[in-house]
């Protein structure tokens, strides 16, 4: 360290580089002084100003570069936000949204005339500001002194790309510091001035800005709230919890058409879920594309795989839950306008599981068209005109006695138990309106009692008023599917009010052509169905049913019970049907049980329906052991059972007029025998 010393100290007292001890009257303090020349070292001083330079200068290059990369970041954000809103506005995707998609005719040609004016707009402002800037040049050589061709052209261009060049960094800066803003919005909400003004679902990129887009639209309907949440967000839209105050589920179904415009949704897309414990409640979907557009096509069934007792899956409901019911108890009312895929769509989809169930007879009864064509011979019985529809309606009227009378008698109690020996009857009826006045009177009779006895109908209609019906009988009805209907349908099949309660399957639209539209969607009430939310059938084609149907009939069709068919005077067509009363007979403890089941296995064997006794009949019965019947005591003891029964007399390949006996006398006789109690006197030919 080099210090000054001042004038006055006593150099002479003091010893270079060692202590010394200060004088009686000195002033210098006890220390080691150390002299050396007092001078500036040049290197220091240089360094310490390049220094100083260079740091200044640095600094300022490094804020000159920083200040210019945000500012070409702005441009470059304002720029891509000005590109994508002039694509939009060029190419009108407001207006569509305000439209909710183009689905008509009309709404592309609002779109094309909203396109050619704006281009035209576009044009004229580019000639405008060409004008400007050819009169600011003017204006340069006239009255600035300039000449016309030097560089006076380029000032106005100049100035207007600055200008531009300015407002794109400006916007570009705006939309950098508002992270909220969406991609096709101009203005973000928070700066918006009108702040309580709807705007579309389609700017929304968060869960909460989709319950602030519903919030103010409810605000602008006048429904008030006390809190909005967005559950879920699918592909098809958004899932939103809405607690109401002072308003009801009603109110705000009453506005979904003021809501879907707020909201540029399509038509029918606001729905409403009011939740059953809490009217206060409701879930809001509001949906901007098909919800089942991603719906993966199904496998058929294999055949006789399904059980009418099973837990089947026929579709899917909107939110992803699987659509599921159990066939046994299934009687249906199916409503829906044309094209709303009544026939493609819930009916076939119904039948694939039904004709797969191995405890199932299904019919296809359709007066005017030609029903379920698709299916063939897997229907045990077809009906395509009034008349004939009329019969098989009858026939299944009298196997709803019957089975009254049987069911004591093969213990099941106070209700029918389908099993593949005793099975469920399915009756198809599809434009069930068609019927014959005497056909509706006798349907209404099948749906109010045969439920408790295994046979169910399942109608198809566009209308659901009580005259297409022929009789207020919705509400009898098990389960009430409702396609692309009226509104008047929703209160009479769902009930008054139910609409209010966001059952509105009216809002829905039919297939027009090519266009699907909501073709096979349906709101369903009735058993574990109490949603007011869409649903999806499965999307069977006709293709693959066809090529179900000869494996399923391979494998054998069920058919009607014989107890059934026999206790309604009815006759046996299927094999299924003797046989199974074949094999009762052989577990019968009756001494003339074993006689009929041997008469019944001849006819069976020769594929006949009439023997001759003394040629066929009785060599069987000796065959089996049977002895000592001879023609007399055959007769005899058929007419016991079946009182009335007589032999015949035919050709056949025996021989020429020989006596004989008719199948369907031999199994009326083994039908008396199993229930001698209700033997019937004249049963009839009907063909089961």
């Amino acid at each position: 360290m080099s210090i000054d010393t001042p004038a006055h100290w006593e150099l002479d007292k003091v010893i270079p580089g060692q202590l010394a001890d200060p004088v009686e009257d000195g002033d210098i303090a006890p220390g080691v002084l150390e002299l050396r020349p007092a001078h500036t070292p040049v290197i220091y001083r240089a360094g310490s100003a390049a220094m100083t330079v260079a740091a200044v200068t640095g600094k300022a290059v490094g804020i000159t570069a920083r200040s210019t990369w945000t500012g070409v970041g702005w441009f470059g954000v304002g720029l891509k936000s000005s590109c994508t809103l002039g694509y939009r506005y060029v190419r009108a995707h407001d207006l569509q949204e305000v439209l909710g998609g183009m689905s008509k005719g009309a709404d592309w040609n609002k779109v094309h005339e909203t396109r050619k004016s704006r281009w035209r707009f576009l044009g004229w402002t580019t000639a405008a500001v060409a004008g400007l800037n050819l009169t600011g040049w003017w204006a340069l050589v006239k009255y600035a002194g300039m000449t016309a061709l030097d560089w006076s052209w380029a000032i106005p261009p100049s100035l207007t790309a600055t200008a531009a060049v300015a407002a794109v960094t400006l916007y570009g800066r705006y939309r950098a510091t508002s992270p909220g803003i969406a991609p096709e919005q101009i203005v973000a909400d928070a700066d918006n001035p009108e702040g309580e003004e709807p705007y579309p679902i389609a700017w929304v990129t968060s869960g909460g800005q989709a319950a602030d887009c519903l919030a103010r639209a409810l605000f602008a309907e006048g429904a008030d709230y006390r809190d909005v949440n967005t559950l879920a967000r699918h592909p098809w839209g958004w899932e939103i919890e809405v607690v109401l105050k002072g308003s009801t589920p009603g109110k705000v179904q009453a506005a979904a058409d003021q809501m879907e415009s707020h909201m540029g949704l399509p038509a029918g897309g606001f729905m409403v879920e009011p939740d059953p414990r809490d009217q206060s409640r409701i879930v809001v979907r509001l949906v901007q594309t098909n919800p089942f557009a991603d719906m993966a096509r199904p496998a058929v069934h294999a055949p006789r795989s399904l059980s009418v007792h099973d837990t089947i899956v026929i579709g899917r409901a909107m939110d992803g839950s699987l659509m599921e019911l159990t066939l046994d108890g299934f009687c249906a009312l199916i409503i829906g306008a044309m094209g709303a895929g009544k026939t493609l769509g819930a009916l076939r989809t119904i039948n694939e599981a039904l004709t797969a169930c191995r405890d199932a007879v299904v019919w296809d009864l359709d007066p005017i068209k030609g029903g379920l064509a698709e299916f063939g011979d897997l229907m045990a019985r077809r009906a395509r005109t009034p008349e004939e529809c009329e019969e098989a309606l009858d026939e299944a009227l009298s196997y709803i006695t019957a089975r009254g009378q049987l069911m004591a008698s093969l213990g099941m109690g106070d209700r029918w138990h389908a099993t593949p020996e005793h099975p469920n009857l399915y009756i198809n009826i599809d434009e069930f309106i068609q019927l014959s006045p005497k056909g509706k009177t006798t349907a209404i009779k099948i749906l109010r009692t045969g439920r408790q006895y295994g046979i169910y109908l399942i109608m198809a209609g566009q209308e659901a008023t009580a005259d297409a019906l022929g009789d207020a009988i919705a509400m009898v009805v098990a389960y009430r599917i409702l396609m692309a209907c009226r509104f008047e349908d929703v209160r009479i099949a769902f009930g008054p009010g139910a609409g209010a309660q966001g059952w509105r399957p009216d809002r829905m639209k039919p297939a027009v052509g090519p266009i699907a539209n909501d073709a096979g969607q349906a709101m369903v009430m009735g058993g574990p169905f109490i949603r007011a939310i869409r649903h999806q059938f499965n999307k069977y084609t006709r293709d693959q049913i066809s090529a179900a149907v000869p494996e399923r009939v391979a494998a054998g069709v069920p058919s009607m019970d014989a107890d059934t068919v026999l206790k309604a005077g009815a006759t046996l067509t299927a094999t299924g049907q003797r046989g199974n009363l074949t094999g009762r007979l052989d577990q019968h403890d009756h001494p003339d049980a074993q006689l009929i089941a041997t008469l019944l296995r001849a006819f069976t064997a020769n594929d006949r329906d009439f023997l001759p006794t003394g040629e066929v009949l009785l060599p069987a019965l000796d065959a089996a052991g049977i002895d000592g019947v001879d023609a007399t005591a055959l007769s005899m003891r058929l007419r016991k059972h079946a009182p009335g029964a007589k032999s015949d007399r035919r050709d056949c390949p025996e021989g020429t007029y020989l006596r004989g006996w008719q199948r369907d006398a031999v199994e009326r006789a083994a039908a008396g025998l199993l229930d001698p109690a209700n033997t019937r006197q004249d049963p009839g030919m009907q063909a089961a």
